[in-house]
């Protein structure tokens, strides 16, 4: 009975935030639902935060252009869904805009926080577009603990994931809306798992499901000047032109909170909670989708900056946001360089750190094209291996006992990587 009562006050609490927000990014919802599953979620989250911060301080790689391969995944069900390639290119315009600082409106920054945005140098490529036809419905049921998962496996209507590990996977479809008793209470536009600390969790318990790991959008606010409107239930229509809710998400991927610091969805005052970035000022809520420049809704102390509703991680209109903080991107690029490393190629194994290391060797290594692996493992067939490319992508490479042949592939770097659920090897490749 105190369970079922609990989880009232927190659905009454979700209801009061969807009202007056209208229309909300996913983010929120995750930690809450993965910390209902799996108690110890948010605090492990938070130590990927705090890693994150201090990875940042200590790498050699603070002037480098990172670049995150993507791969988008459009799983549609009526034909308005099917996203013609011009909005899917037009997404990858507007994220490396917004992470490079390129946008045309990065110089509408008030005087009061133009020394404290900055450069990301984060750069996107996308390496391949998936279209799925479906029948599925993705809804998000919040009893059942339940967000749109489905549409990250082929078996049940979406569509498999390509290596979380190498590739930015985004999956776009129709989020249904969240309703209650027949009522529309709001649309989630997206979400996005933040990092985990994977060595936090036993082998047998990893959350979130690596296979889910990604940002997922609804169809209607990909791209720039999208013609689809959004219904937040309310009796109005949105239209969103700017492509802003996925700069919004892959901020959250990369490790990035709300900046009023997620007090319960926004639906009480925050003021007591933090994003744990130090240039981004108090807010006690967000913005609401408005673009409220006198804003303030933590005005304790004689010098508590206004609400920056300029930044990318408020919930202000698409017209108003433009900005990552010098901290915020401090954070994202220490998350590339820890716990989302592979993702970049840096020389790392985070990711797979709650499996047992193998330790194999291959010869010849240089070679002409065909390699060997020496390893005490008689059996690898009891691992599924794949082979990579210096950019991370995935080669249809002949692999035959313990031989691997790469004649018939072009000189460079290469990467082999073997797991199963207990065990991992990997080792650097040089075909002449």
């Amino acid at each position: 009975m105190k369970k079922t009562i609990l989880s009232l006050i927190s659905f009454l609490l979700l209801c009061t935030s969807l009202s007056s927000q209208q229309v909300i990014c996913g983010y929120d919802l995750v930690v809450d639902q993965m910390e209902k599953q799996y108690p110890g979620y948010r605090k492990s989250i938070n130590k990927t935060f705090e890693n994150a911060k201090q990875q940042h301080t200590l790498t050699s790689h603070s002037n480098m252009t990172y670049t995150i391969p993507v791969v988008v995944h459009v799983v549609w069900n009526e034909e308005v869904e099917k996203l013609n390639d011009s909005l899917i290119t037009s997404q990858i315009e507007i994220l490396n805009e917004d992470f490079q600082r390129l946008n045309e409106d990065a110089d509408n920054v008030r005087d009061i926080f133009a020394d404290v945005v900055g450069n990301p140098m984060i750069n996107f490529t996308l390496e391949e577009v998936i279209y799925v036809e479906t029948d599925t419905l993705f809804e998000i049921d919040l009893f059942a603990n339940e967000l749109a998962d489905n549409v990250k496996v082929s078996s049940i209507g979406g569509s498999d994931p390509r290596d979380v590990n190498r590739f930015l996977n985004i999956w776009i479809c129709k989020i249904q809306p969240i309703t209650f008793a027949g009522q529309n209470l709001g649309q989630l536009l997206g979400y996005a798992y933040p990092p985990n600390d994977l060595d936090n969790w036993p082998a047998e318990l990893m959350v979130p499901n690596p296979n889910f790991d990604g940002v997922v959008l609804d169809y209607r606010v990909v791209g720039k000047n999208n013609p689809n409107m959004v219904d937040p239930g309310l009796g109005e229509e949105i239209q969103f032109k700017k492509g802003r809710s996925a700069v919004h998400e892959v901020g959250h991927y990369l490790g990035l909170r709300h900046i009023w610091g997620d007090g319960q969805f926004g639906a009480l005052d925050s003021c007591d909670e933090d994003d744990g970035i130090e240039d981004t000022p108090n807010a006690g809520a967000s913005s609401e989708f408005t673009c409220n420049a006198l804003q303030n809704t933590c005005s304790a102390s004689a010098d508590d900056l206004p609400d920056m509703i300029e930044n990318f991680m408020d919930y202000s209109t698409e017209e108003c946001v433009n900005s990552f903080t010098i901290g915020q991107i401090a954070l994202m690029r220490g998350v590339l360089e820890s716990q989302r490393c592979q993702l970049v190629q840096l020389n790392c194994d985070v990711s797979t750190t709650h499996l047992a290391k193998i330790n194999i060797s291959i010869f010849p290594n240089p070679s002409d094209g065909i390699f060997y692996i020496e390893s005490a493992v008689d059996d690898l067939s009891i691992f599924d291996i794949h082979i990579y490319n210096a950019t991370g992508t995935l080669q249809n490479v002949s692999i035959s006992g313990k031989s691997i042949d790469l004649s018939s592939y072009p000189s460079g770097l290469y990467f082999v990587e073997g797991k199963n659920k207990t065990h991992i090897f990997q080792q650097k490749l040089m075909k002449h």
